[in-house]
């Protein structure tokens, strides 16, 4: 399915016209008329259609179906990740846009190495607006400006988790997640025992991935999928899994 981004809009059923500059994925693409394309407006609304034709650059589209608020979860979930280098942190970035994050939140940590890591933050949000188009969904998740793990902490609200290579003490009950959830994740080579012990006194209940030692970029993926699948997002189930307990 060929995606176009096209703002400052209304998607509505009926012809539209897209103008060079968001068609230009679609004329490399070598869409031809009749064949399916979808537009995003980046704020909730996906359109589904056929290409009618091209006029130059700009392109017209029938649009069938206009749907909102596809492929987003059914409330706030937020990864916190501590910053890793560069390919790999845009990596887990991507992936986390593909999974339903809506906040991604860079995390320093005393392991993280001190740098202007704001000058990344751009890079970053081209790395969400690319992999919102790949996946579908009708909204990017905000990049927020990294910030550290004590201010993460505090102003952490729903369902905490947190990656633990240690294991679990016990199944985490079904939890409400009207607030949503944050899934928190350490740099390469984790947090230290101080940061651990700010984490636990914050509510934080720990999530284990397995028996394996993960990269950080893969723990993002699988805890953002293990923390959904045990609220019931991803499955409608919501009931606590084997490997998630609460912090005592």
């Amino acid at each position: 399915m060929t995606r176009l981004v096209v703002t400052g809009v209304a998607l509505r059923p009926g012809r539209m016209r897209v103008p060079a500059t968001a068609a230009r994925h679609a004329r490399v693409a070598r869409v031809k008329p009749g064949e399916p394309i979808e537009l995003l407006d980046l704020e909730g609304a996906v359109a589904t259609g056929r290409l009618v034709g091209w006029d130059g650059g700009a392109c017209e589209v029938e649009i069938t179906l206009v749907e909102y608020d596809r492929g987003e979860p059914p409330a706030p979930l937020v990864l916190a990740l501590g910053v890793l280098h560069t390919e790999a942190f845009s990596w887990a970035v991507a992936k986390a846009t593909e999974l339903g994050a809506t906040v991604i939140q860079p995390v320093l940590c005393e392991r993280v190495q001190r740098r202007d890591h704001r000058s990344r933050s751009e890079r970053w949000r081209r790395v969400v607006m690319a992999a919102v188009t790949q996946c579908g969904r009708s909204k990017p998740p905000a990049v927020a400006e990294p910030l550290p793990l004590a201010d993460v902490c505090s102003h952490a609200v729903g369902v905490r988790l947190v990656a633990d290579p240690a294991g679990a003490d016990g199944p985490l009950p079904p939890s409400e997640a009207g607030e949503g959830a944050v899934v928190l994740v350490g740099p390469e080579g984790g947090f230290t025992s101080t940061e651990v012990e700010l984490i636990r006194s914050s509510g934080f209940a720990r999530l284990w991935l397995g028996p394996r030692t993960l990269r950080a970029e893969t723990a993002a993926v699988a805890a953002l999928t293990l923390a959904q699948q045990h609220l019931g997002w991803l499955s409608g189930g919501g009931a606590g899994l084997p490997w998630l307990a609460r912090q005592a």
